[in-house]
């Protein structure tokens, strides 16, 4: 269905965001076997005060008042001949090494996005974001603008690279600022798309550190990244409603079991429910039950509804009683339950830890919902959430890797610019470890100024996995 569509696609392009090229001051080479970032750094003491530079706006820059209309705004002042041309311009740019780009051309279509930029600076003054979503629609809640939220932070990233390649340290921190804010605060909102975007800002503006560091003035920037939220994206709020929203959709569900329907009443739950999958874009060859009649579908689910029900400790009585089309509902409701339950369950744990069991989980509910018209008809609204779960601990294993980086440069400041035989020589600060697998980042030093840094190979992934060659200008 149409709703699905869209998150199978979000995933797929977070999927393979960190495989996209950045192209600012940070080379990268790809052999026949992997893909390699190499950045070039200056090593970098740590800050005094420690907190002086953060990745979020200062709580003493902000007042009182709700982001969500400011971003709305943001979206509403696209510039004049906005079109999805620029869109591909822009995303273009952003993979051309900033040495190739037609400056002129580049900085006429920023300053087109000047009003849109001041909206998000002034969400960023604001304390907290309330999208004050129709939740109750269900399957019908109209999403906000999370294209055009994504297509100017690609905007947002873009000038970014422009003012640290114009040695505007200032200005790119300031611009970093907003637009972690923004992808922190778009996936506030209770759906897990909306998590997805915001995901997908954050990643883009993490991109733009790798530029950041690089430069000779940057200060050191570990503590700004250690200091960030833990996880970064929060799914807590989205995994909530999207495990919920069937019943937002279809109140009478929600007590289904005391209730006492006439037969009519039962199919009609039936019938809209798949009538609802149709319209959000369900099709008939995915879905074979929908080429049955709604009470063809509910006799051929009724034994094992009677018999679910019975194992579950309804009598022979009450279930006779009831029509067979709430018999059916129970049962799939119930089952639904079981099964998303057992899914959504490992994101109160860490990924490292729930990752195998989240793997196990989704494999066995893609072999229980491969049963042609057997499927359960609740089951269809699960998303992919093995994929979910990774693509945010990757977000967190970015920040990761980019504090691991910092340290390098803090080691190095300290020991006249030489970076270390192995992370554990690094003891003044703390070395994070992959939050998708739980080890030690790998590490190893090639000389006195080069070393190889590199992510654990995890189950999700297999060549696109971080690697960075770092090298200590002398």
């Amino acid at each position: 269905m149409f709703k699905k569509f869209i998150l199978s696609y979000l995933i797929f392009v977070l999927a393979i965001l960190p495989s996209c090229p950045n192209s600012f001051g940070a080379g990268r080479t790809t052999d026949r076997s992997i893909e390699i970032t190499k950045l070039s750094l200056t090593p970098a003491a740590e800050p005094i005060p420690a907190l002086s530079y953060r990745l979020l706006p200062r709580y003493l820059e902000q007042r009182n008042g709700n982001a969500a209309f400011l971003y709305y705004s943001a979206t509403s002042v696209y510039p004049e001949g906005y079109s999805e041309d620029i869109n591909e311009k822009i995303r273009q740019w952003l993979d051309l090494p900033i040495d190739q780009l037609d400056r002129k051309e580049v900085e006429r279509a920023l300053s087109s996005f000047s009003i849109c930029f001041r909206q998000i600076k002034l969400a960023a003054q604001r304390n907290h974001c309330r999208w004050e979503m129709p939740v109750e629609e269900g399957f019908s809640m109209l999403m906000p603008q999370l294209a055009g939220f994504r297509n100017i932070a690609r905007a947002m990233g873009l000038q970014i690279r422009l003012y640290i390649a114009d040695g505007k340290i200032d200005q790119a921190m300031e611009m970093l600022q907003q637009g972690m804010y923004m992808g922190g605060n778009i996936a506030e909102g209770p759906t897990i798309v909306g998590g997805l975007v915001g995901i997908s800002i954050e990643a883009l503006m993490l991109k733009e550190v790798e530029g950041l560091i690089q430069t000779s003035d940057c200060p050191n920037l570990y503590w700004a990244l250690t200091s960030l939220p833990s996880p970064l994206i929060d799914m807590y709020s989205a995994i909530q409603y999207e495990r919920e929203m069937v019943f937002f959709e279809f109140p009478q569900l929600r007590d289904l079991e005391n209730q006492v329907l006439t037969p009519a009443q039962a199919l009609k739950i039936v019938t809209d429910f798949i009538n609802k999958i149709q319209s959000l874009g369900g099709d008939s060859n995915d879905f074979p039950f929908m080429n049955f009649l709604p009470a063809g579908w509910v006799m051929i689910h009724y034994s094992d509804a009677k018999k679910f029900l019975t194992d579950k400790g309804y009598s022979q009585e009450r279930i006779e009683a009831m029509p067979a089309a709430q018999a059916v509902l129970i049962y799939q409701k119930q089952q639904f339950l079981e099964f998303s339950d057992n899914m959504y369950k490992w994101f109160e744990i860490p990924h490292y830890q729930a990752q195998p069991y989240l793997q196990k989980s989704e494999q066995q509910l893609s072999n229980f919902s491969s049963q042609g018209i057997k499927t359960n008809l609740f089951n269809i609204i699960l998303p992919a959430l093995y994929r979910v779960a990774f693509i945010q601990a990757r977000l967190d294993r970015d920040i990761a890797l980019l504090r691991t980086i910092e340290a390098i440069r803090m080691f190095a400041a300290e020991h006249s610019g030489q970076i270390p035989e192995s992370l554990d020589e690094i003891t003044s600060i703390p070395i994070p470890k992959d939050p998708v697998t739980g080890k030690a980042f790998i590490y190893s030093r090639i000389d006195k100024l080069n070393a190889r840094l590199e992510a654990p190979v995890s189950p999700a992934e297999s060549r696109d996995r971080p690697i960075y060659e770092l090298t200590i200008k002398p």
